[in-house]
């Protein structure tokens, strides 16, 4: 961190006054010296990340590059709010605990068996970071299939079919597919994962294309849907086929868990 603290201002300076870049513009020079310094910054996390995004707004307007209006306006861009209202659909998700029912209910729906517990969790990822960010998604799936796993092995354990090699092989797979999940159903939305809204953003301002979210979603979904089922079936299949077929106690253990977290409340 007291690296980056100084290194961040220095590239800035070197930039902006000893580094020969020809054929680069004066403002081209300052915006190139203020992104060195953010990214910095960022990466280094030398300074509170909020406040390291609000370093454009002095710098530009006093390198005269653009005015502070300008600057501000970015700052006001409707995809930045939608972005953050996917952020408060995942506090409130997580707070009431309603990421958990979905996830239990689509598990019951596709199966109980080794494979169908992989091929649930990979859905309700998918399903869940379509409308929020896949990295909050992930976080809040993670606990939940660790849990999960942890309890399959002490069923398999209850069971007699449990080995050490066959726990690896649903814990990586179950880890997997939540992280595949989460990664696959972002793709389907323009708030599932940032780059989306980059994209539609850039595309709004260089070519004048303005994308839809219905219009996003349409023609993403059928493909992640396709890759989500792929996904899946290399995962319990390929990478890490189980011995391990069916759980005698699987479907009374999810609607356990269901039962656990109680009546769907107002909230």
């Amino acid at each position: 961190q007291l690296v980056g603290l100084i290194l961040g201002p220095a590239l800035f300076f070197i930039t902006l006054f000893l580094l020969p870049l020809p054929g680069l513009s004066d403002p081209g020079r300052a915006v190139l010296a203020t992104t060195l310094w953010i990214s910095t910054w960022w990466i280094l996390e030398a300074m509170p990340l909020g406040l390291t995004s609000l370093l454009p707004i002095v710098l530009l307007p006093l390198m005269g590059t653009i005015s502070g209006a300008e600057v501000t306006a970015s700052y006001g861009d409707p995809n930045i709010f939608l972005f953050l209202g996917g952020f408060a659909i995942a506090i409130a998700l997580e707070k009431w605990r309603l990421h958990e029912r979905i996830a239990l209910s689509i598990i019951s729906f596709v199966g109980t068996s080794t494979s169908g517990l992989v091929y649930g969790f990979m859905f309700a990822t998918g399903f869940l970071s379509m409308w929020i960010s896949n990295v909050a998604t992930v976080m809040m799936m993670i606990p939940i299939g660790t849990a999960i796993a942890f309890k399959v092995v002490e069923l398999m354990k209850k069971e007699g079919t449990y080995t050490k090699e066959e726990d690896q092989k649903f814990t990586k797979s179950m880890v997997f597919a939540i992280g595949f999940g989460g990664i696959i159903g972002g793709s389907a939305t323009l708030i599932g994962t940032p780059p989306n809204l980059i994209l539609a953003g850039l595309l709004k301002e260089i070519y004048g294309i303005e994308i839809s979210f219905a219009k996003w979603f349409m023609f993403a979904f059928p493909f992640i849907l396709i890759l989500a089922i792929f996904a899946a079936f290399y995962l319990t299949k390929v990478a890490y086929p189980m011995k391990v077929k069916k759980l005698e106690q699987g479907r009374q253990f999810v609607l356990d868990e269901k039962k656990a977290l109680g009546k769907m409340t107002y909230e």
